[in-house]
């Protein structure tokens, strides 16, 4: 398990602002290179419009959390309110007519069990990953486990083993899992 806080990622620019990566997997993988199966990263999108960068063999997560997102997907506009969740293909022709601050998630499509959602509760997971990013300040317990996160903070779980992981959380986080 891994705790990953935004204010010690080094941005790095993107067509329409600055893009923050939280993690990448394999670790050895690059994002410029395509060669990932997954990353986890958030954006500012500081232009209108702006283009969203293509990936061909990739699926996407977005969520925007301070505002809400209106996009023209392949010549088609779509609105989406503030923590609401736009599933789509990297390949697709997207832009953004919306400024504010977004959590991506990108994976590959070999990876066929992925989802994500917005939750508070109590769960018992065995993913192989298991992703929680804070909304807002947040109390989380894993296995029983208090860890403290604020605004924009990510955790990342590797459980290749398939253990049963119990997670209690007391405000919404953006929670998602994956599995090889």
């Amino acid at each position: 398990m891994i705790k990953i806080s935004k204010q010690n990622i080094i941005p790095n620019k993107w067509d329409g602002g600055l893009t923050y990566e939280y993690f990448i997997y394999p670790a050895e993988s690059k994002y410029v290179e395509r060669n990932f199966d997954f990353r986890i990263s958030s954006a500012t999108i500081e232009k209108v419009p702006s283009n969203f960068t293509k990936f061909s063999g990739y699926f996407r997560y977005l969520v925007m959390l301070d505002n809400s997102l209106n996009i023209c997907r392949n010549g088609l506009s779509e609105d989406y309110s503030k923590h609401e969740i736009f599933k789509f293909d990297s390949n697709e022709e997207i832009v953004s007519n919306s400024l504010g601050n977004d959590f991506n998630l990108m994976i590959s499509k070999r990876i066929l069990n992925h989802e994500l959602s917005i939750f508070e509760g109590n769960i018992i997971e065995n993913s192989d990953w298991i992703i929680l990013f804070a909304l807002s300040e947040n109390i989380i317990f894993i296995n029983q486990i208090e860890h403290k996160l604020v605004a924009n903070d990510c955790i990342v779980i590797e459980n290749f083993l398939k253990n049963e992981i119990e997670l209690s959380i007391l405000s919404k986080v953006i929670l998602a899992t994956l599995n090889r």
